[in-house]
């Protein structure tokens, strides 16, 4: 190692993870959530659940990227910015990504989910909201040996059920066949699918009252009874608290890479690192006796960013590493969320004023300063 240089470029970097193969960096991903996965699925009877949501990642149109991920039209011109579509799959118990998917805006949601729920093949339970509740999806589960929980819209319970009015607290078992209008992904099969249609009438403290069409492969209704089914589906809110976490604090939101085949690297690697934070919550809990969702991501974070560099140091000695662990597990176990002390009260969806509606803008804004700054000077 020369002694003599002190540059501060990164090209070495940038020209070392251009050098690394997309497909090793996926396999790494998906290598690392398995073993991490460790410390949140104990032995239960019930399958651990998987709960799927999309997002999006907004990307500048450098290099290749706006070809593999053209941006988005709207009514006028085609807008500057680039979209990338992304579907994740989060463990339930512990918010560990488990799985991911990336492409452009033209290959949908449900697309994704089939492709990454038919290549884990694994007997889970997956969760998903009216976005997934289709044909597509529910094949997937149930040909890659697991199960799946989705909520339906009212026209397609209503076509599932045969009749238009669905009864209040109904659990029906129902044969789910695809139509014409399904889609039939490469390597799904064309069968139907058996399983229940439930509807419930959900109502939370504080919350408005709302009605659930909820399709569910689990046909043993003593062991998942309606409330049960439910409760599972509440956890489907954690989706998207996680993803806030990807988009805020990790600031995954946006990438700056210059081609498309880094965005995908980056969005791996940032996955890579955000459950590393995780299995550091699940193994503090598992140490404690509490849950890994009571704690703080931005606090176990900053504990793990302190001590990493201290970790690795070659001059630390074996004990004194094992006491610098230990301690770390014990103050991410201390790093609890606040509890709320008063529930929030019910908001009148109403305001104060009316918005202020400016009229169009006609031609360049230029010409609008110009023209502004003409008035200004007559009067």
């Amino acid at each position: 190692m020369s002694r003599g240089i002190r540059s501060q470029a990164t090209t070495a970097y940038s020209d070392a993870r251009q050098r690394l193969p997309l497909e090793w960096v996926r396999q790494c991903f998906g290598k690392l959530a398995e073993a991490w996965l460790v410390f949140g699925r104990g032995p239960s009877a019930e399958l651990p659940v998987e709960l799927l949501d999309g997002s999006t990642q907004r990307l500048r149109p450098h290099g290749d990227i706006g070809q593999h991920f053209p941006a988005h039209r709207t009514r006028r011109k085609r807008a500057y910015w680039c979209v990338a579509r992304v579907v994740v799959s989060f463990c339930a118990a512990t918010g560990i990504a488990t799985a991911a998917r990336m492409a452009s805006l033209h290959v949908s949601e449900q697309a994704l989910a089939v492709e990454l729920i038919l290549e884990a093949a694994k007997r889970l339970l997956y969760v998903g909201d009216r976005n997934f509740g289709v044909w597509r999806v529910v094949r997937a589960a149930a040909q890659g040996g697991g199960h799946a929980l989705v909520r339906l819209t009212q026209v397609r319970a209503r076509r599932l059920w045969g009749r238009k009015h669905l009864p209040a607290g109904a659990d029906r078992p129902v044969v789910w066949s695809p139509s014409s209008h399904d889609q039939v992904d490469p390597g799904l099969q064309k069968q139907p699918v058996a399983g229940r249609l439930l509807i419930i009438r959900a109502h939370r403290p504080g919350y408005r009252p709302q009605t659930l069409y909820l399709f569910t492969t689990l046909t043993d209704v003593q062991a998942y009874p309606p409330q049960r089914l439910l409760q599972l589906y509440g956890w489907r809110w954690r989706v998207e608290l996680n993803f806030r976490t990807l988009k805020s604090t990790l600031q995954m939101d946006q990438s700056e890479a210059k081609s498309a085949q880094m965005v995908c690297k980056e969005f791996y690697a940032g996955l890579m690192a955000y459950n590393l934070v995780r299995a550091l919550m699940a193994a503090a809990a598992a140490e404690s006796g509490g849950c890994p969702l009571e704690l703080s991501f931005s606090k176990v974070q900053g504990l793990l960013v302190s001590l990493l560099t201290e970790l690795f140091l070659s001059w630390m000695s074996g004990p004194a590493r094992k006491r610098r662990l230990q301690w770390l597990l014990a103050e991410a176990a201390a790093a609890k969320l606040p509890r709320r002390r008063k529930t929030r009260p019910n908001e009148p969806r109403a305001q104060y004023h009316k918005p202020q509606v400016f009229p169009p803008l006609k031609g360049s804004r230029q010409q609008a300063r110009q023209a502004l700054s003409k008035s200004l000077s007559e009067s």
